[in-house]
């Protein structure tokens, strides 16, 4: 089973977001706080969260049972 095109798509734009190497371009807000954090290590805990989420989505619901795994062999 591989994977399709829009699943890597989400983990590549959740991972863009959870990487927090764009807060350099945003001058003067690196000290401002959310959740009582910095906001890069607030939007990486958030990334994470996310991406923890979208891949017990994809566990649950796209995971193959077992009876489609024994009808696709031979």
């Amino acid at each position: 089973m591989y994977l399709q095109r829009w699943i890597w798509l989400v983990y590549a734009v959740l991972f863009g977001l959870a990487v927090p190497w764009y807060w350099r371009f945003v001058p003067g807000d690196a000290d401002r706080l959310w959740l009582g954090m910095p906001r890069w290590a607030a939007a990486a805990v958030l990334g994470s969260l996310l991406i923890s989420l979208f891949t017990c989505w994809l566990f649950q619901r796209r995971w193959p049972e077992e009876a489609e795994a024994r009808e696709e062999q031979p």
